[in-house]
């Protein structure tokens, strides 16, 4: 990762449903990855992140539960003045990824996402939850005390191509990088060389790849090749260890490999 070490902290809570093993992974002073939230998969955790920007907070991702947002938040909370603007990036539609978005939603944050997440979540009424709670074979109380009480939202603002926020002078790139869905967006920092990777880069374990088919792992690939031009130092994957650009490498072979395998 470039000579990066980041300063990790420890959550102290345990036992906590829903919350997982968290970790405060801290890039720099304002870029954070929090790493090792909850997900349904044992043995498998979720991934996000904060950016200090001066007056505003961006969050990436929100966990699966209501729980790993409240973790999120607390942990931003301890260094905000009270008064900054709040926002909250979608890297793409799946649970594991949105569920949480009612901490932020709630507290005034603008969230931000593809066109497709928009599509793909349009008047969900509840429907999400029960499908996750059906999947694990929870009851809903079981699901209630899991994944919280969740509100699914779709984004404020939506994109259907690259977008470069500025925020307070720091420059957010989302990047669309479809492939793993057709709504994934990489969230990319030039100032600190991080990237956001969601799902698009999956550290040190298969990918998932059972939502498309040989022409969505093209773009996949396709996606990754663009983000291996990018000047990185840290990667914060969507799941797995913060990694460096190794890693895509990995991802794009997986898939190339995948591709054969299904000519």
């Amino acid at each position: 990762m470039s000579g990066i070490e980041p300063c990790t902290i420890q959550s102290s809570e345990q036992e906590i449903p829903g919350l997982g093993n968290p970790k405060i992974q801290k890039i720099t002073d304002d870029v954070w990855g929090i790493v090792d939230l909850y997900h349904s998969a044992p043995g498998f955790f979720t991934n996000a992140g904060v950016v200090f920007t001066g007056n505003s907070v961006v969050f990436i991702d929100s966990g699966m539960t209501i729980a790993s947002a409240e973790f999120i938040w607390n942990a931003a909370k301890e260094r905000m003045k009270g008064d900054e603007k709040l926002y909250l990036v979608f890297t793409h539609h799946h649970s594991d990824h949105i569920f949480g978005a009612r901490v932020f939603k709630e507290r005034g944050a603008r969230i931000i996402g593809h066109q497709v997440i928009a599509d793909e979540l349009a008047d969900d009424n509840g429907f999400y939850k029960s499908f996750i709670a059906g999947h694990m074979k929870w009851d809903a109380q079981t699901a209630d005390r899991i994944l919280g009480d969740v509100i699914v939202y779709v984004p404020d603002e939506c994109i259907e191509e690259d977008t470069i926020l500025d925020i307070d002078g720091t420059e957010i790139h989302l990047l669309c990088t479809p492939g793993h869905t057709a709504d994934e967006i990489a969230v990319w920092l030039p100032q600190a060389k991080t990237l956001f990777a969601g799902d698009a880069v999956y550290e040190g374990s298969n990918l998932a790849t059972q939502f498309g088919g040989p022409e969505e792992w093209r773009q996949w690939i396709a996606g990754l090749e663009r983000l291996k031009q990018l000047e990185i130092g840290t990667i914060i994957p969507g799941h797995g260890k913060i990694c460096g650009t190794a890693e895509i490498d990995r991802n794009i072979k997986y898939l190339k490999d995948l591709l054969a395998k299904n000519k």
